[in-house]
């Protein structure tokens, strides 16, 4: 029997063809199969869950003078500056590795469209790192009140901070992603994110009353705070969670926007 009928019908692009849905699947299963990934999210799971205990510790003294005191969420996500060190990590590290490895040929390859095979890659480190953060949130928030001692109350703005430290975390690693596609580099991504974090803040010291009391607001530092806190401890001066989780969005669209012009012009 030849098997000349049988290769057309398997080779078929009427059959067989790139979709989105099949190039998110693509996506994931690469992720998943890298080491890196399960070492870096089980590091991040591991080592925030590890920081609730003395912080818990640090604050249970009310139960055990035998009070019951209702949690303040904000004590979980204060580390939101740290802890998204590894989503940004994770989320470079998806595409980067592609070009380090001369890999990102074949995947272009695969589905000739780059604005769906940009956005499949997008989708899944949103879907995985997401799951990673989720798993982050509710694992550190059960240590924290298992030592705290206090009954968890997800009011008075503590169920929204929670919702809003799994989003910064994810919407971070999406963002790194799109950054990797700019720089196509594990190092340069890594570099830009963290002087994009954390050194921006430095621009306090440029001595104009417009920069030290309503651009710092803005820097990505203090947006995090105020996206991932209760709303107890927030400055008149500052933002409110509503529009700092907005202008964390709008640093991601743009980023995005970027990423998206790099891959569609440059050849890989």
């Amino acid at each position: 029997m030849s098997i000349a009928p049988m290769r057309a019908k398997v080779l078929n692009p009427q059959r067989y063809r790139a979709s989105f849905v099949r190039s998110v699947r693509s996506e994931l299963r690469k992720l998943t199969n890298l080491r890196s990934f399960w070492i870096q999210s089980g590091a991040m799971v591991i080592l925030y869950a590890l920081i609730m205990w003395p912080v818990g510790s640090s604050q249970n003294y009310a139960h055990e003078a035998g009070f019951s005191i209702p949690l303040d969420a904000q004590a979980v996500t204060a580390g939101v500056s740290f802890i998204i060190i590894f989503p940004i990590v994770i989320g470079a590290g998806a595409v980067t590795n592609e070009y380090s490895s001369n890999t990102m040929r074949t995947t272009t390859l695969s589905d000739p469209n780059r604005v769906r095979s940009y956005f499949a890659k997008l989708m899944a480190v949103g879907l995985l790192t997401g799951l990673v953060n989720l798993v982050v949130t509710l694992l550190s928030s059960l240590v924290y009140t298992i030592v705290v001692g206090g009954s968890w109350n997800f009011g008075n703005g503590n169920g929204r901070a929670l919702a809003m430290f799994w989003l910064v975390l994810t919407v971070g690693a999406v963002m790194s992603t799109s950054l990797g596609y700019v720089l196509r580099s594990t190092a340069g991504t890594i570099t830009v994110a963290m002087l994009f974090l954390f050194v921006s803040q430095a621009i306090v010291i440029v001595n104009l009353e417009w920069v030290r009391e309503t651009l710092i607001h803005y820097m990505p530092v203090n947006v995090l705070s105020y996206a991932t806190g209760t709303g107890f401890y927030r400055s008149s001066e500052g933002l409110s969670w509503s529009t700092a989780g907005l202008v964390w969005v709008v640093y991601a669209v743009v980023v995005g926007i970027l990423g998206l012009i790099r891959y569609r012009r440059s050849d890989v």
